[in-house]
């Protein structure tokens, strides 16, 4: 697809626009329709889809000016979609309108387009599925579980339902890296280097800047490297890219986690906390937005702490501590969090986006029984809620200019703006979550997807087809956890989804999931072997 172009040139036409006839009494809504209908559009333009679509509902004259204008129903159903509009192209407005309706009913309906196998031979060390594109470092050899790192890069822009897709193969990067991350829209990537490279001089780690295209310093960055100083060798780390900022959450040697985030673009440290500068038992790191981030506690029932950075120089400020349902005994909880990626801008050649607001998290909980008296079973659970819910509590702090953060219990906020189910399937691969669509594994060896963006309009009803392979169901019910001596009462949680299956998602290690497509693969995450094939299935 073509990137659209929004101008005036591209408006609807006016003399297609039927003339405006009075039909309601209200003295300020008969002054707003006498306006030309030209005139109308025009400052329909400006506002929201959702306000657009109230305005359709204040009486027959604005509504069948609303119905007959293209440009105003595009508007609506990006934001039915929660969707942006992409950058200036060629592409009309009645046909971005178009590719939208057409992608949604293939959602709706769970029926790709097809099915597509792209060959990505070698092992895997570390990966990324950002923005249509599946990244990997590997090595062509087995792996050496001595060494840290990898030097080789294969970068593939995956098949989309109308086009072919590309590779780009790198046999050596000039580094050893032991993790990255990518924003395509920027043609950023940021390597990590593995103390491979730095066998004399371990007492930093390295972030390389590069680009994706021709693996060179980004033209945007002030330095070609981002570095803070660390005490001894690096464990495990995790890094991610939000806009102009990059977060990394690592471990050292006999140390507790460090959580650092830099300005790429001026090589500012922005947050660079450890030991004491952080809460105890931590267990995992996310961003919320390129000036939020949360991370999750496993002592006295588990607790999602939101925080803000980045405002006021070095100033981190801890808004909310948002509670998981009380236990009845003593358990230490471990937390991974995990959402989709980001990205700065429209991908290129796509006439609309995901908005990065509209985000699901899916917390994977884990009880650990702490008493040695007590049997030690492990309950696990999925807990799954909106980008919308740490936000609404990052606004309230800065409207009500609070000084300490809230204290938000489980009673508050989980029941209606969570959904808690028991655990089925370890994920194995990530990237399971684009933005309010989740990919959950089962116990039979299946996925399914979920999407929690259920509209109530008629806009998102399509009649079922008689051949149709995919089952569909809508989840408007509370879920219902029985105590089981880990909670003093049944949790119930509300938030509603829409879930989808098909037998062809059968018989996969993992899915991930982005705009467009799902990538099915067969090999075990990390696996000594072949990853073999990726199985994008193309909406």
């Amino acid at each position: 697809m073509i990137a659209p172009k929004l101008d005036t040139r591209q408006t609807t036409a006016v003399a297609s626009l039927p003339a405006v006839k009075a039909d309601v009494k209200d003295p300020e809504t008969l002054t707003l329709i006498l306006l030309p209908s030209e005139l109308l559009v025009e400052i329909l333009r400006h506002v929201d889809g959702r306000s657009i679509l109230q305005c359709s509902s204040v009486c027959r004259t604005l509504n069948r000016l609303i119905d007959s204008s293209a440009e105003l129903q595009y508007h609506i159903e990006l934001a039915l979609d929660c969707m942006l509009d992409g950058p200036p192209s060629t592409v009309t407005v009645s046909e971005r309108l178009e590719q939208l309706r057409t992608l949604r009913r293939a959602w709706t309906l769970f029926e790709w387009k097809k099915e597509v196998r792209v060959p990505m031979p070698g092992f895997c060390h570390a990966y990324e599925l950002v923005g249509g594109v599946f990244a990997k470092t590997f090595s062509s050899a087995s792996i050496d579980h001595n060494q840290s790192g990898s030097r080789r890069f294969i970068s593939s822009w995956l098949p989309s339902s109308s086009a072919p897709g590309h590779m780009l193969v790198r046999n050596d990067i000039g580094i050893s890296t032991r993790d990255f991350a990518i924003d395509p829209s920027q043609d950023l990537i940021a390597f990590v280097q593995s103390d491979d490279d730095l066998v004399n001089n371990s007492n930093y780690t390295a972030v390389h800047i590069r680009t994706i295209s021709s693996n060179v310093k980004h033209p945007e960055a002030s330095s070609p490297i981002l570095r803070t100083l660390t005490p001894s060798i690096m464990t495990s780390a995790f890094i991610q890219i939000v806009d102009d900022v990059i977060g990394m959450m690592f471990w050292m040697e006999l140390d507790n986690p460090r959580i650092t985030i830099w300005n790429w673009k001026t090589g500012q440290i922005l947050v660079d906390r450890d030991g004491e500068d952080l809460p105890t038992h931590i267990s995992d790191f996310s961003f919320i937005s390129n000036r939020a981030y949360m991370i999750t506690r496993g002592i006295d029932g588990g607790s999602i702490q939101v925080f803000t950075f980045g405002e006021n120089q070095h100033e981190i400020v801890h808004v909310a501590s948002l509670s998981l349902p009380l236990l009845e005994s003593r358990h230490f909880v471990h937390c991974a969090i995990h959402t989709g990626p980001f990205v700065a801008r429209c991908p290129p050649n796509t006439p609309f986006w995901t908005n990065q607001e509209e985000r699901m998290y899916v917390l994977s909980v884990d009880y650990i029984q702490m008493d040695p008296h007590i049997p030690r079973a492990r309950p696990k659970f999925f807990l799954f809620f909106k980008n919308s819910t740490p936000l609404r509590y990052i606004r309230k702090y800065r409207e009500q200019r609070e000084t300490s953060p809230f204290e938000v219990p489980w009673e508050e906020w989980g029941p209606h703006e969570s959904r808690m189910l028991r655990h089925q399937a370890p994920y194995q691969w990530l990237r399971y979550v684009h933005g309010y669509r989740v990919v959950f594994p089962l116990q039979s060896s299946s996925m399914q997807v979920m999407d929690f963006n259920i509209r109530k309009t008629k806009r998102h009803v399509f009649p079922p087809q008689p051949d149709s392979k995919a089952s569909i169901e809508v989840i408007d019910y509370p879920t219902i956890i029985w105590s089981d001596g880990l909670f003093p009462g049944s949790i119930e949680t509300n938030l509603p989804y829409r879930v989808c299956r098909r037998d062809e998602l059968e018989g996969f290690s993992g899915m991930m999931i982005d705009e467009q497509r799902l990538v099915g693969l067969k090999s075990p995450s990390f696996a000594d072997g072949d990853m073999k094939d990726l199985h994008v299935f193309a909406f």
